[in-house]
């Protein structure tokens, strides 16, 4: 006579988390764990992101300069003298300085703004003397890339302290770090024409100033001592 061999009793499947089975979900702490995570790598991509956008447009401010002093070049080979854009370093274009935090996004340029052509400003006023009315942004055929800049610009300029206004560089900020006053060989950099290109940025539209300087000693653009944008 044959015997069925023993049947095994069917146990049922463990359900997650049910009583017994070993398997729980996600604790309070490591949720917890996992928002804190996202929450540093999210910090991160937008200070990433942040410093991109502010080395991309450090980098178009540095080729404006250079532009500009080269188009000052070009214009004293041919008129004979500089152009100024500015009675000082608060007088700038598009805006003054003070007014960057208050703009959004890039500013447009104007080539009708009396701050683009100066036509307004007397032709016996200080550093618009030598050249007449040749003085502006026009006179230099300056646009920034698509018209638009995130920073203000100015361009203050003179015939020299040996010329017939002599000019010297204004006491200013940035002039005084373009021209340190700190011995006799230093007045070459002004005895005959000079000027200074300069720009005032607020990336960030905090307040915060990113200054950058060049001249017409100079093939460089330098970032000025006072900046605190860095």
């Amino acid at each position: 006579m044959q015997t069925r061999p023993p049947t095994r009793a069917l146990l049922p499947f463990p359900q997650r988390g049910g009583e017994g089975s070993g398997q729980g979900g996600f604790t309070l702490v490591e949720l917890m764990a996992v928002v804190a995570i996202l929450g540093i790598m999210a910090t991160l991509a937008i200070v990433g992101y942040t410093k991109n956008v502010r080395n991309a447009h450090r980098t178009e401010v540095i080729g404006d300069l250079s532009n500009l002093s080269l188009r000052e070049n070009g214009l004293m080979s041919v008129r004979g003298h500089y152009a100024s854009t500015s009675t000082g370093e608060a007088d700038t274009y598009p805006v003054a300085p003070n007014d960057l935090a208050s703009k959004t996004g890039a500013i447009q340029w104007a080539i009708a703004d009396e701050g683009y052509t100066r036509d307004a400003v007397a032709v016996g006023t200080p550093y618009f003397r030598a050249g007449g009315v040749e003085h502006g942004f026009d006179a230099l055929s300056f646009m920034p890339e698509n018209g638009r800049s995130f920073c203000a610009y100015g361009i203050i300029s003179g015939d020299g302290s040996n010329g017939e206004f002599g000019d010297e560089p204004p006491v200013f900020p940035l002039a005084s770090e373009v021209f340190p006053n700190d011995g006799i060989e230093l007045d070459r950099f002004y005895a005959r024409d000079w000027f200074y290109a300069f720009a005032k940025c607020d990336f960030d539209r905090d307040g915060v100033f990113w200054e950058f300087t060049t001249a017409h000693f100079s093939t460089k653009v330098s970032m000025g001592d006072t900046n605190f944008g860095e």
